[in-house]
C-alpha cells in the first residue's frame, strides 16, 4: 500500500524559477492559490496544503529555463533522489521554538545544541536506518548521510525509482543546462516510508538562477545595466505528503504541559473537560499556531461552569505561564467571570490564580510563581463560570500553556477525581472541578531527553574596532561598504564589527579570496576575520556566471562585518536538490548563527521547496541560527500576476526587501524610497504569501494583508552596489535584494556580538521592536512602489517595516 506524497503540478509548467536576486525574474503561468490549512504539521509556520493543477499535454516552453520532454528516461539510465526525514515530537518542536523566541519565556535563547536536537527531535539513528535500509532493499545506492539525520542522498537506476515512488520519469532537454531528469506523474511513498519521510524531490531541474543582466562591467550610472531579462517558468514535479492524524505528545523536558497550545486540535493529550458545559477548541484567533481553547458562552449558548484541566507535579522553582484572551458584557463578578485555579485532587481550590471579568479582547501574558507548591501533584484550572442566564456574554481563550522548573519529568495523573464543581453564586475562591475523571495512565518519558540550556555563545561585547572610513562609493559608481555602514548607522561604527561571529552564505559557487581582497583594499577595510569555501554534493564552479552573486554576497559580508567569518557553502546548481543539501549542511554543521540566500523565485510553483526549507530552517531557529533571504527582483509579480518568493516567504526566515537612498555630506542618511531601478526592471519584491499563513509575529501589525505571511519584513539598501570580480569583468554596479540580504546578514552578525548572544528565529523580535518603539528603531520608506503595492507610512508590502537603524536595533532587540 502507498501513501500519496505529492501530486503533480503540471508537465513542464508550473515551475519553480528561482532567480538569484541580483536580477529579476519569475513565473509568466499560472499558480496554485487556493490553500487550507495543513494536516501534517499544526505549527505557527506550517504550510498550508496548496491546490495543484494538472496539464496532461506538454506545452511549448522558452527562455532561459526551457524543459523540453526528450521521452521515458532510459530504464538503467542513474537516477538521483534526496530524502527529507520527519522531525519526532513535531508539535514540541513548535512549542519550543516559539518559546526560545518569545523574551517573555523562561526558554527564552536557551537554544538547543546539536547534540540535545539529535538527541530528541532529529529521527533516531534507527529511523534512518530503517529508511536507509528501505532504500537498498528497492535497489537504491545511499550516496551521503547527514549528522543531523535530516537528508539522506540516493541514487538507483529510473527503473527503480519509478517502481518505488510508483510515478514516471522523463529526461528533458533544459538548454544550456543540458540533459536532466523529471517525474510526470503523481508520486507516493511505500508503506515502509510513509510514516518516517516528509519528502523526496525526484527531479534535477536547474530551477534558480542570478540574472546577471543586472550587473554592468564600470558603468556610467550603478547598478544600471541594458536589458531586461524575460522571465520564464519550467516545471518541477511535486509530491504532497500525506496527511497524518492527531497524536499522543509527550511533553519535552523545558515545559511539563502535554498539548500546551492544544494544537492536536481537540482536548486531549492530558486536558480533560472541566465543569457542566463542555469547552471548545477555537480557531479564532490563537495566540500561536492554528488552535486555542475556548470557555465560556455567547448569547444563545449553553450556560454555565466551562473550563479545561490537567494534572500536573509541581517541579521546584515552577514557573506558570500562559496567555489568555478575554471578554465579557459584565460589569462585576456577580453572575460570571474568568478564573484560573491550582487544584487538589479533590477539586478544592488550593490557590485562585484570578477572578476578573475582563473585555481586553486581545493576547494577555500572565506568569505565577509556583515553587512554595513544588513536588505536590496538583490540576491547573482554567474557565469561566456563569449563573445559568442564557444571554450571558463572558468567554476566555488560552494558548501556550508552560510549566517549567527543576524537574523535567512529567507525572502519572493521580487516580482520585475532582468532585463535580458547583453552579451556585461564588464566594471569594471558587472551585471549578471537572466532571470527567482523567485516565491515570503515565505519561512516557522518551530515554533521552534533553534539557535545554543555552549552548555556548560567540565572544560577547563590541572590541572598539576601527569604525569604516573609506571611501563611500567606487570611483566608477557604486556603493562601498562605509557608504552604506553610515548611512544606516551600522554597530561597526561604534566598534563592534562581528567579531567572534560565523555567517554562511549559500550559492552554487565557491569564492576566489583575491577577488574580496581587491574589493576591500578599494574599499578602505580592513578584514581580520576568515573565509571558507565548504563543498556540498562536490561544490560549485568558479568559473559560472553566477559567481558575480558569490562575490557580492562575501564582499558585503566582509565589508560590512569585517571582523566576522565567512563560510561559503557552495553546491554543484540552483536546484532544489543542491540547495536543500546546502542549507541542511549548514545547520547540521551547526557553526555559522545567521545564513544567507541570495535567491528566490516562485513559492506556489514549488510549494514543496517552501515547505522543506522552512522546516530546516526551523531546526535552524531551535538551535540559535538565523536565516535571511533575499525578498526577490520581480516586484509585487515574482508568481504571475501576483505573488512572493520562496525561501523568503518562509515563516522562519527573515524577508530582507530593497531600498535606494542618498547621503548627506557627513554620510548621514538624506533620502529614501523603495527599492526600484526602471531602467532594467529591478523592483524589490513584495506581498502575501498562498503557502503560509499568517505568522503570529505580524499579526496586530496595522498594514500587513491577514490572507497569508507578509514579504518583507526589512529593508536595506539594493541598488548600485559595487563589485568586483575578476573573472566577470571585473568591477561593476548590481542592482537587487541579493545585496540587501547579506548586508542584513552582516547586521545580525554585528547584533549577536553586541548583545553577547546569537538571536536565532528573530522575526518576532523585529516585530515586538516595532510595536514597542515604532520608528524609533527603524526608518520609515514611504515613497514607490513594485507594482500591485505602494510604499505608505508603516508597515507595507513594498519595503515591510522598513530599514533598521542599526546601532538602535541592535540595542532594541
Amino acid at each position: 500500500m502507498k501513501a500519496t506524497l505529492r501530486a503533480v503540478a503540471s508537465l513542464l509548467v508550473i515551475g519553480m524559477t528561482l532567480s538569484a536576486c541580483g536580477g529579476h525574474s519569475g513565473s509568466v503561468l499560472p499558480s496554485t492559490q487556493n490553500a487550507a490549512k495543513p494536516t501534517t504539521d499544526q505549527s505557527d509556520f506550517a504550510p498550508r496544503t496548496a491546490q495543484v493543477h494538472q496539464i496532461a499535454a506538454v506545452p511549448e516552453t522558452s527562455g532561459a529555463f526551457a524543459a523540453h520532454d526528450l521521452g521515458r528516461r532510459a530504464a538503467s539510465a542513474m537516477t538521483r533522489i534526496t530524502v527529507t526525514l520527519a522531525y519526532n515530537h513535531q508539535a514540541e518542536l513548535d512549542t519550543l521554538v516559539h518559546q526560545i523566541s518569545d523574551p517573555t519565556s523562561p526558554q527564552y535563547h536557551h537554544f538547543l545544541s546539536n547534540e540535545e536536537f539529535n538527541s530528541y527531535f532529529a529521527p533516531t539513528a534507527e529511523q534512518e536506518q530503517q529508511v536507509v535500509s528501505a532504500l537498498r532493499a528497492a535497489g537504491f545506492t545511499v550516496s551521503h548521510e547527514y549528522a543531523n539525520r535530516t537528508i539522506i542522498d540516493a541514487q538507483a537506476p529510473a527503473s527503480v525509482v519509478e517502481h518505488t515512488f510508483g510515478t514516471e520519469l522523463h529526461s528533458v532537454s533544459q538548454g544550456k543546462f543540458g540533459t536532466r531528469f523529471m517525474n510526470v506523474k503523481p508520486a507516493s511513498l511505500p508503506s515502509s516510508l510513509s510514516s518516517l519521510v516528509k519528502d523526496v524531490t525526484l527531479n534535477n531541474l536547474i530551477v534558480a538562477h542570478r540574472m546577471s543582466q543586472n550587473a554592468t562591467p564600470d558603468a556610467g550610472r550603478p547598478g544600471h545595466a541594458g536589458g531586461n531579462a524575460q522571465r520564464h517558468s519550467v516545471q518541477r514535479r511535486l509530491i504532497m505528503r500525506e496527511a497524518l492524524t492527531p497524536r499522543t505528545i509527550t511533553p519535552f523536558a523545558s515545559n511539563l504541559v502535554s498539548n500546551p497550545g492544544f494544537e492536536t486540535g481537540a482536548i486531549n493529550s492530558g486536558w480533560f473537560q472541566c465543569g457542566n458545559v463542555n469547552a471548545h477548541i477555537s480557531t479564532a484567533h490563537p495566540h500561536g499556531g492554528y488552535y486555542d481553547e475556548r470557555s465560556g458562552s455567547t448569547s444563545g449558548e449553553p450556560n454555565g461552569d466551562t473550563g479545561v484541566c490537567q494534572s500536573v507535579t509541581i517541579p521546584s522553582n515552577g514557573q506558570l505561564s500562559f496567555y489568555v484572551y478575554q471578554l465579557s458584557d459584565e460589569a462585576d463578578t456577580s453572575y460570571a467571570y474568568q478564573e484560573a485555579d491550582l487544584l487538589d485532587g479533590n477539586g478544592n481550590v488550593v490557590a485562585n490564580l484570578y477572578t476578573t471579568v475582563n473585555n481586553y479582547k486581545g493576547w494577555v501574558h500572565k506568569a505565577y510563581d509556583l515553587s512554595s507548591f513544588a513536588g505536590g501533584t496538583y490540576y491547573l484550572y482554567f474557565g469561566v463560570h456563569g449563573d445559568g442566564y442564557p444571554y450571558t456574554y463572558t468567554e476566555q481563550f488560552l494558548d501556550d500553556v508552560s510549566l517549567t522548573g527543576g524537574s523535567a519529568t512529567p507525572t502519572p495523573q493521580p487516580t482520585n477525581s475532582p468532585t463535580p464543581k458547583p453552579t451556585s453564586t461564588p464566594v471569594s475562591t471558587p472551585t471549578p472541578v471537572p466532571t470527567n475523571s482523567p485516565t491515570p495512565t503515565p505519561t512516557s518519558t522518551p530515554v533521552s531527553t534533553p534539557t535545554p540550556v543555552p549552548t555556548s555563545t560567540p565572544g560577547s561585547g563590541c572590541t572598539g574596532s576601527a569604525s569604516l572610513n573609506g571611501p563611500s562609493k567606487y570611483s566608477g559608481g557604486g556603493w562601498f561598504p562605509t557608504g552604506v555602514a553610515k548611512a544606516f548607522d551600522f554597530p561597526v561604527q561604534h566598534g563592534c564589527n562581528g567579531a567572534g561571529q560565523t555567517v554562511a552564505v549559500e550559492i552554487d559557487t565557491p569564492i576566489t579570496t583575491s577577488d574580496v581582497n581587491t574589493f576591500l583594499s578599494a574599499a578602505g577595510v580592513t578584514h581580520t576575520g576568515t573565509i571558507t569555501n565548504v563543498s556540498v554534493d562536490g561544490g560549485g564552479n568558479a568559473s559560472s556566471s553566477d559567481y558575480v552573486e558569490t562575490a557580492l554576497d562575501v564582499e558585503t559580508i566582509a565589508g560590512l562585518a569585517p571582523g566576522a567569518n565567512i563560510r561559503v557553502y557552495n553546491f554543484p546548481d540552483l536546484s532544489s536538490q543542491s540547495i536543500e543539501d546546502g542549507y541542511n549542511q549548514a545547520v547540521s554543521d551547526g557553526i555559522a548563527t545567521v545564513v544567507n540566500s541570495s535567491f528566490g523565485g516562485c513559492e506556489t510553483s514549488d510549494t514543496s521547496f517552501a515547505n522543506t526549507t522552512n522546516s530546516i530552517a526551523q531546526q535552524a531557529a531551535a538551535k540559535g541560527i538565523t536565516f535571511a533571504a533575499s525578498s526577490g527582483d520581480s516586484g509585487s509579480a515574482e508568481c504571475s500576476p501576483k505573488g512572493v518568493s520562496a525561501p523568503s516567504s518562509d515563516p522562519y526566515f527573515v524577508s530582507v526587501g530593497a531600498v535606494d537612498f542618498t547621503a548627506n555630506s557627513d554620510g548621514s542618511l538624506a533620502t529614501i524610497k523603495a527599492g526600484v531601478d526602471s531602467s532594467n526592471g529591478f523592483s524589490s519584491g513584495g506581498g502575501y504569501s498562498s503557502v503560509f499563513a499568517l505568522p503570529s509575529y505580524q499579526q496586530g501589525i496595522s498594514g500587513v494583508n491577514s490572507s497569508g505571511r507578509n514579504n518583507p519584513d526589512v529593508s536595506l539598501p539594493g541598488v548600485g552596489v559595487a563589485v568586483y570580480a575578476a573573472g566577470q569583468g571585473g568591477w561593476m554596479a548590481v542592482d537587487g535584494t541579493s545585496w540587501s540580504s547579506p548586508e542584513f546578514t552582516a547586521l545580525m552578525a554585528e547584533v549577536n556580538q553586541v548583545r553577547g548572544t546569537h538571536f536565532g528565529f528573530v522575526d518576532p523580535n523585529i516585530y515586538t521592536l516595532f510595536k514597542n518603539t515604532g520608528y524609533a528603531d527603524y526608518t520609515d520608506v514611504t515613497s514607490g512602489s513594485n507594482g500591485a503595492y505602494t510604499a505608505v507610512s508603516g508597515y507595507d508590502l513594498v519595503t515591510g517595516i522598513g530599514a533598521p537603524k542599526g546601532w538602535s536595533f541592535a540595542n532594541g532587540l
